[in-house]
């Protein structure tokens, strides 16, 4: 069996992008797993920019991340690349899913990704009542709607976990892509009720979270965590088992992570949540990296034994 093709092009839903099936969040960038500098948040687009990694993924919340993709992305060709930011989560003016405060906000995004458009613009962690406002008349769905037309932006899409959430985005008829959050991952697999929604609709479909917010990126889980997040303590027990299953078959967690996210053809791309240059290249030789196909047979029983809810 080979190993999946990081580069292979997607098309993302009915979108005008043909993206990458592996391309770069910027989370990471920010410090949201742990401390980044600017030198390293560049180099890490550079560097997936360099393997061939056509989709960057940003938002206003990730700290440094607009500025440090921006600065990456001096010189290099509009074209070459897809880009996304995200309104309602901006720090000056947070949870505000108003049409005033989204277009303030992709004005501002715009301004420090030094671009004149976005490929995605997406609503960004919406609570429910957020998405109330949100798709309210004069909310943040209307101001979207409005710069597509302009071409400001190109495409609607959301980022939030709840599926109840996706569900009633994509009946406006508005909504082209799904960002789905830790939803696919070797510890859950809770996306059916959105693959078949996208697929009877044409949504694109973005994987975001493949490594479980960093429980399956190879570090000891009990690691894994910040000052103001920890990881739910059934999901770091998950993640032990996981490590102990790699470890006693010779496998990599995190090649195993990354390649069972991408061998899921129903996401169009799966994203990198990579700080540097250093991990985006270390995420490349793990997708990229043989793994055995008795593995892969084994992999399901691994699966049933350790899926979280």
């Amino acid at each position: 069996m080979t190993t999946p093709n990081p580069l292979e092009i997607r098309q993302l839903g009915k979108t005008h992008m043909n993206v990458t099936a592996v391309s770069l969040g910027g989370a990471g960038l920010g410090g949201i797993f742990g401390p980044v500098g600017d030198a390293d948040g560049v180099a890490a687009v550079e560097k997936a920019l360099e393997l061939g990694m056509n989709y960057l993924d940003t938002s206003p919340k990730y700290g440094e991340a607009e500025r440090r993709m921006g600065l990456a992305l001096r010189g290099v060709p509009r074209d070459s690349y897809y880009l996304s930011s995200k309104v309602g989560t901006h720090p000056e003016r947070p949870l505000d899913y108003s049409a005033d405060a989204a277009c303030w906000s992709v004005d501002r995004s715009l301004e420090v990704l030094g671009v004149d458009y976005l490929d995605v613009c997406h609503l960004h962690e919406p609570e429910p009542h957020h998405l109330d406002q949100a798709l309210a008349p004069g909310g943040a769905l209307e101001a979207l709607v409005d710069l597509k037309e302009q071409g400001v932006i190109r495409a609607i899409g959301i980022g939030v976990q709840d599926h109840d959430l996706h569900l009633r985005t994509i009946a406006t008829g508005h909504l082209d892509i799904a960002m789905m959050v830790n939803d696919y991952t070797l510890l859950r697999q809770n996306a059916e009720d959105i693959f078949a929604v996208a697929e009877e609709t044409g949504i694109g479909l973005v994987n975001g979270a493949a490594l479980a917010m960093g429980l399956l990126s190879g570090r000891d889980p009990d690691s894994i965590g910040t000052p103001v997040w920890t990881p739910p303590a059934e999901e770091v027990r998950a993640a032990k088992e996981v490590h102990r299953w790699c470890d006693e078959h010779g496998i990599s967690v995190l090649a195993l992570a990354l390649q069972f996210s991408v061998r899921q053809d129903r996401y169009d791309c799966t994203l990198l949540g990579a700080a540097t240059a250093q991990e985006v290249a270390g995420c490349w030789d793990a997708l990229t990296l043989e793994i055995p196909e008795s593995a892969w047979r084994e992999l399901p029983y691994l699966l049933d034994r350790v899926r979280v809810a």
